[in-house]
């Protein structure tokens, strides 16, 4: 029966790896290269894009966080060792790079280039000041490979 059930597990968890988490680091990985065009689009057009970074962030979340509370998904984390600080560091990343993109969005929802402007800058700082706060909090508490906090 226990051998069952591990092979169950193991399939289920190559499954959900290939799904539902494969959509997730495609993500993680498209955006940070997609941000400065995303920033060139909003600001070239003049107008807000889609705003949906709450919903990409709380999607992203709940796949990852999925994978981290049950037992069998956490398999990929043994399988693939570095996958755990990949997640944990591009996942910060991505929420720090969707929220400066809503920051953006909602300086674009008024047609007005003082405002356009400071929303700009707005974002920058915010951008920097995630980044920063990132940094300090990772030199803090480093990822190790493989081992879950």
């Amino acid at each position: 029966m226990q051998k069952l059930k591990s092979l169950l597990g193991g399939t289920f968890a190559a499954i959900y790896f290939i799904f539902p988490m494969g959509f997730v680091l495609l993500l993680l990985i498209f955006t940070p290269i997609m941000f400065l065009s995303d920033v060139s689009a909003i600001r070239t057009s003049g107008f807000a894009g889609p705003n949906t970074s709450m919903a990409m962030i709380g999607m992203s979340g709940l796949v990852i966080g999925l994978s981290l509370l049950i037992p069998p998904l956490r398999k990929m984390y043994n399988v693939f060792p570095w996958l755990f600080s990949f997640v944990k560091i591009f996942f910060v990343t991505f929420m720090i790079l969707n929220l400066g993109l809503a920051i953006l969005n909602y300086g674009y929802e008024v047609d007005n280039p003082t405002r356009h402007m400071w929303f700009f800058i707005l974002m920058i700082v915010f951008i920097i000041m995630g980044r920063l706060a990132m940094c300090v909090y990772f030199w803090w508490k480093p990822v190790n490979i493989g081992k879950e906090e």
